[in-house]
């Protein structure tokens, strides 16, 4: 059995089958158990575990019984002190993480830093957030602790590797997180003078001194002390390192390195911050202040409450301020952003459109770009915009970020800038703009602009009721609205009151849609208000007309921030929020069905404008423990979240989706669930989103046997084949035939053009190429006649990898190109990456290797980049240049979120040009490879390199290939 305290408590039977529990306490209390081991807890303890109940022994007894029940193996033992969880070595993933990191430390201490980093840095990967109860805090922090530890560790042993450069951007982060840690400043402080950036490395440990004294009163350690004097009086001792561990920049000799990496575009106005329509009134002297603030602080955040005008300022500010910042300024509207700690993702999707979103590829883009980045509306998740704008500016150090928030971050470095009320003079002046035919005089209108206390959305609001009273008439209202809302917060009194006022002029009608278009994330299409909220044409127009509804460009209909919260708090919004998930799954339906037909881009443009509504949508179900409705969903976004790029986010969702409906399984729904798990083991093993994607997929084979709704189930078997092709070969054809069984009689043609894809795949593995030429031909031809352009990419890509096995390298040059022009055609700069790099492999052009080593890095894309690494060192190898290849290659050993054949080509050509000492790290990398191409592709690499006689028996002598499969 396997038990997981690492991220949401979980078990897998021995099978690797995902076990159902049977509740949240039941998971409290397996997680007090596995925490104690092997300790009993007492009844007393595990109380501790579940609300007051009126007969806790009783209930407690229940839920033991339940989870007996549940577990596969009688581990749950009754004993006098208690209960006690019985666990063998390496079931338990806390476990696990704790010895590969005693490990990696036991190495680096031990002077073996080359074998300590891929054991760090594996378990690292592995990482996640503990189990979040009470009970659990000390746990926790012991865990964070051995996490940090392992990090520094890791740091120092690359440091010691001559690899400083690759650790300088973590360990900014890991001293920005954590201030007072003295390890990590010291180890930054190694890392910037091995760079020759010692005034850098004094100004680290200068910080540190003063945040020491400021917060502890207390004096940096000896140790770090003796570093700061090192530095002072020298630097060379720093900067000695063994020669064949430094890195060498390919750009470091002109004469001897002709390979440049491409300088980056040109581009005059980079970034998306709009121009802005108007003047803004009464805002020079903020905008100013603003402007100073920037040019000192890296992070500044405009405070006020709703209305204030907080995000007409930003746009202004960061409109007149694109040109000073090198790569621009960018604007992240983060309304419409769940509490789930999506900011980030919010971010990537913006300043990295087309290619889905990610964390990683969003830090390394930002990681060397001058760029301001504007986060608005910041305060519905105010700890998860603190926590994303410390990572951003910990690891990104000419970054610059502005805010708009009703209250501060609390970030460290912070400078808040509460943004005044409008002077009197400039609120009238506002006022009359918006409404130049207000029916009274000046003296009533500063009465009323006094009574708005200067909020520039109160005075719009306002001016737009001008069309049916006159100033006198408002501000009579307003005097009454004020008075009844004494009891609220004062600065929120005017724009209360005006919202209360406008309210109040609503016929029954309005409101009812006023109050529906509030569970609506980043607006909607009049079709949607109007399933979701009963809208009219007419009704929505008098919504507009009284500013309570804006319209965009889109031809989407929306509420600002501040009225939307506002809308929502009017009536009970449950009956809306069901109609909308209904209306979004229905949209699902059409997008499933329309993704494999023409017209395939104005679809994924429409989704792409509903992402926000669709994660809200599955948030409110998950929220709500509907998970039937959760995992129809997210099945039906299964082919979106891969076309669009967006595997890892898919994955996550999928997974939440799935742990929902096990929570309370419902009958009826075996169909949903198959494709939710279908969707879940393919786009895991996509993006790595699960240690071994394959579980998923057997739960579906499962149900398959088990279900009588076999119809509904069968669908999902295609996606389980094509994974079965590249994770579980010995069961690919079998898995083929009987999905080919399950699904006669079902006329299909995407779905029977998706099982020739495959079929090409093993026949291919088999040896049989005009088989698989003949099926990817089959596969291609059919996804250019639906205009499915990312089929078509992905069959050219195909059909280009099956030629080239045939020997036949001119046609694979032509599917290539084909795919590259298709991948740029839908906006896919990584599938793009690969066919480049199959391009550049047959003619082993540097230049052409390194411009896409280049755009991988920028993308984050990280086997990509792995893959061009190791390319450019096999094509530096050739040309004679054993150093520059041997450094490439060991970069591409260091790096851990690649496939394992990456590093199986470096190290063997690093045991044939820098000695045996790398016969393990290939020997380790072997053993992870599942896919007998890439062992057979890798044996045909291994016959043109010395020194490898003794593993070139070990691989497969089938398929007789080229090593493309291995490079490529």
């Amino acid at each position: 059995m396997r038990f997981h305290l690492l991220g949401p408590v979980a078990v897998h039977a021995g099978d690797g089958t995902p076990v159902a529990l049977p509740g949240a306490r039941a998971r409290a209390i397996l997680a007090m158990l596995l925490i104690s081991r092997p300790d009993a807890v007492s009844a007393t303890r595990l109380f501790e575990t579940g609300h007051t109940a009126k007969d806790p022994v009783n209930a407690l007894h229940v839920q033991i019984a339940k989870l007996r029940a549940a577990l596969p193996e009688p581990r749950l033992l009754s004993e006098p002190g208690g209960y006690r969880i019985v666990t063998h070595p390496g079931e338990v993933d806390a476990d696990a993480f704790a010895e590969a990191c005693a490990r990696g430390r036991t190495l680096a201490r031990t002077g073996e830093p080359e074998a300590a980093v891929p054991v760090l840095r594996q378990a690292l990967d592995r990482w996640r957030a503990p189990v979040e109860f009470d009970f659990a805090d000390a746990w926790r922090a012991e865990m964070e602790e051995l996490r940090l530890t392992a990090i520094e560790t890791a740091a120092d042993a690359e440091i010691a590797l001559g690899r400083s450069a690759d650790v300088l951007a973590e360990l900014t982060g890991l001293v920005a997180r954590h201030p007072l840690r003295e390890r990590p400043a010291a180890l930054l402080m190694r890392a910037l003078a091995a760079q020759g950036r010692r005034p850098e490395a004094l100004v680290v440990f200068g910080g540190l001194r003063e945040r020491l004294a400021d917060e502890l009163g207390a004096d940096p350690s000896p140790e770090i002390a003796a570093l700061h004097l090192d530095l002072l009086r020298t630097d060379d001792r720093l900067h000695a390192q063994p020669r064949s561990a430094q890195p060498q920049a390919l750009t470091r000799n002109p004469a001897s390195h002709p390979i440049q990496p491409p300088a980056p575009a040109a581009n005059p106005t980079p970034g998306n911050v709009p121009h802005p329509i108007g003047h803004l009134s009464g805002r020079d002297t903020a905008l100013a202040d603003l402007h100073d603030l920037l040019h000192s602080h890296r992070l500044v955040s405009i405070t006020g409450p709703g209305g204030a005008g907080k995000t007409r300022a930003a746009r202004e500010l960061g409109h007149r301020l694109r040109d000073t910042y090198r790569d621009g300024a960018w604007m992240v509207e983060l309304a419409s952003v769940a509490r789930d700690g999506a900011v980030l993702d919010a971010v990537s999707a913006t300043v990295l459109p087309g290619e889905g979103v990610g964390r990683d590829r969003l830090l390394s883009w930002l990681r060397d770009r001058e760029v301001l980045l504007v986060l608005d509306n910041c305060e519905h998740l105010v700890d998860d915009a603190a926590a994303a704008v410390s990572t951003l500016l910990g690891l990104c150090p000419r970054l610059t970020v502005l805010t708009t928030s009703r209250e501060p971050l609390n970030v460290e470095g912070e400078r808040p800038y509460p943004l005044a009320p409008l002077e009197l003079a400039d609120a009238m002046r506002l006022f009359r703009d918006r409404a130049p035919a207000a029916r009274g005089d000046d003296a009533e209108l500063a009465r009323l602009c006094g009574r708005l206390d200067g909020l520039p959305l109160a005075i719009e609001i306002a001016a737009a009721g001008t069309r049916l009273f006159s100033l006198g008439e408002i501000g009579s209202r307003l005097d009454e609205l004020a008075n009844a809302a004494r009891h609220a917060p004062a600065r929120h009194h005017s724009l209360r009151s005006v919202l209360d006022w406008s309210h109040d002029l609503l016929t029954p009608a309005e409101r009812r849609v006023f109050a529906g278009l509030s569970v609506f994330q980043d607006g909607c299409v009049f079709a949607d208000a109007e399933r979701v909220c009963g809208a009219d044409a007419v009704v929505l127009a008098r919504l507009v007309d009284k500013s309570l509804v804006v319209t965009g460009r889109d031809g989407r209909f929306r509420l600002l921030e501040t009225v939307r919260v506002y809308a929502a708090a009017t009536t009970d919004t449950q009956e809306f929020r069901d109609r909308h998930a209904d209306v979004l799954l229905a949209f699902a339906r059409e997008v499933y069905d329309g993704l494999s037909a023409p017209g395939q881009d104005a679809l994924l443009t429409r989704f792409l404008a509903e992402l926000p509504n669709l994660r809200a949508v599955t948030t409110w179900l998950l929220d709500t423990g509907d998970g039937p409705r959760a995992i129809a969903l997210q099945g039906l976004l299964g082919y979106f979240w891969y076309v669009s790029g967006r595997e890892a986010e898919g994955a996550a969702w999928l997974g939440r989706a799935i742990d929902c409906f096990d929570a309370d399984p419902r009958p009826g729904c075996d169909g949903a669930l198959a494709v939710a798990l279908a969707w879940h083991s393919y786009l895991a093993w996509m993006s790595g989103a699960l240690p071994d994607p394959w579980l998923p997929a057997e739960r579906v084979l499962g149900l398959f046997e088990t279900t009588e709704a076999k119809d509904d189930v069968r669908i999902a078997l295609v996606a389980i084949t094509v994974v079965a092709v590249h994770l579980r070969p010995e069961l690919a054809q079998q898995c083929l035939d009987d999905t080919e069984k399950a699904l006669a009689g079902l006329h299909h043609p995407w779905i029977e053009a998706i099982l020739d894809a495959a079929r090409s795949d093993l026949h291919r593995r088999a040896g049989d190429l005009e088989e698989a030429v003949a099926a990817a031909t089959a596969n291609l031809r059919y996804f250019e006649s639906i205009e499915d352009r990312f089929g078509v990419l992905y069959s050219q890509l195909r059909l280009g990898d099956a030629e080239e096995h045939a020997g036949r390298e001119d046609l694979a040059r032509t599917r290539w190109a084909h795919a590259r022009d298709a991948a740029l055609d839908c906006r896919s700069p990584v599938k793009r990456g690969y066919a480049e790099l199959r391009l550049a492999y047959l003619d082993l052009d540097p230049a052409a290797i390194e411009a896409v080593r280049h755009d991988a890095v920028k993308l984050a894309a990280h086997d990509l980049a792995a893959a061009a690494t190791a390319l450019l060192g096999v094509a530096h190898a050739a040309n004679g240049d054993v150093d520059t290849a041997v450094d490439l290659f060991r970069q591409t050993v260091s790096t851990t979120r690649a496939l394992p054949i990456r590093t199986a080509v470096a190290a063997a050509h690093l045991v044939a040009l820098d000695g045996p000492q790398w016969a393990d790290e290939l020997a380790r990398a072997v053993e992870r490879i599942t896919d007998p191409l890439h062992l057979a592709a890798l044996r045909a690499l291994l016959a043109e390199l010395p020194g490898l006689d003794g593993l070139r028996p070990a691989l497969p002598a089938q398929p007789v290939c080229t090593p493309l499969a291995a490079l490529v």
